[in-house]
């Protein structure tokens, strides 16, 4: 068996749920889950974040999980390369396990950003060789239906067929030569499937894009209820940091535990704002102008107000 493509998905120990309830693994608790797990009844789709509604496309399925040595291990089959380039730069860490109410049904497992896990202690998650790190998260409904999931399924599968159309298109193209007579034929199919290969890449960018502005949202509107911006800066930050994270580059320091971090501008424009103290109001854009001074966004220039952060 390949051990580099199972990862750590949770361990045993008392932890707290997505509902703020204690919730305790024990080595019997997890080869339940492990045991209970068939993926030809139910499979478990990899998400991001911890999607609303089962409607929210797959980006890869559980194909196999196992416990032991008090952890739960789990290994994926049909991740899009894009998402492993995600993952490998650093912008999805972690991972968060969803439960059925009966404690031992998988629901789904989450790819997660900024947001912290549930259960501490697991490596960072790395979908290129499996090392990684889960959460749990409990769902408090059962959750969808047998058509919501068979149309996430199909989501899922049109996502790993990207590879596949590329191979088909050099096949196609082999063919046109091969047989003159054919070659219209075979460039109008090697036309279509680029077209449907673009489609679907497109798609994962819109969906990732919503994904990370409803976190950048609900962040920033945190620090609005706990006094750190004003609700009139509130508009500025989420502009300037979206301005960052289209400008793309990371910033690398020492993390509190010794070990070095990568993380986006982004996030650490967002984590200056979080330590902020509460009620310390009125410097919050301190490398952004306020939001009354920007019309439409225009006069924001990332690249030189990066300098500042």
């Amino acid at each position: 068996m390949d051990e580099s493509n199972w990862i750590e998905i949770a361990r045993t120990g008392t932890f707290t749920d997505s509902q703020g309830r204690p919730q305790t693994f024990t080595d019997a608790d997890l080869a339940a889950i492990a045991s209970a797990y068939n993926p030809q009844q139910r499979d478990c789709p990899l998400v991001f974040g911890h999607p609303k509604t089962d409607a929210a496309p797959a980006f890869g399925w559980a194909s196999g999980v196992r416990a032991e040595g008090g952890r739960l291990l789990a290994q994926f089959a049909q991740v899009p390369g894009e998402v492993k380039e995600l993952v490998a730069k650093g912008h999805y860490r972690h991972v968060s396990m969803s439960l059925m109410p009966d404690r031992k049904t998988l629901r789904h497992v989450a790819l997660l950003g900024a947001a912290q896990p549930a259960i501490d202690g697991l490596k960072a998650v790395e979908l290129a060789q499996g090392a990684d790190c889960i959460t749990v998260d409990f769902s408090t409904s059962q959750g969808g239906s047998m058509t919501a999931e068979e149309l996430q399924r199909q989501v899922g599968q049109l996502q790993a067929q990207v590879e596949a159309l590329k191979t088909e298109n050099a096949d196609l193209k082999k063919k046109a030569d091969a047989h003159k007579e054919g070659k219209d034929k075979a460039e109008a199919e090697k036309a279509a499937a680029q077209e449907k290969a673009d489609k679907t890449a497109a798609d994962f960018a819109a969906y990732k894009g919503k994904v990370e502005g409803e976190k950048r949202e609900a962040r920033v509107s945190a620090l609005v209820a706990a006094g750190k911006i004003t609700p009139a800066e509130k508009a500025g930050v989420l502009q300037f940091a979206a301005a960052l994270a289209a400008q793309g580059g990371t910033f690398d320091f020492a993390a509190p535990d010794g070990t070095a971090e990568t993380i986006s501008l982004e996030e650490k424009y967002l984590r200056e704002q979080e330590a902020r103290p509460a009620d310390a109001r009125g410097d919050a854009m301190f490398s952004a102008p306020p939001a009354h001074s920007a019309e439409g966004g225009q006069n924001i220039n990332p690249a030189e107000l990066t300098a500042k952060l």
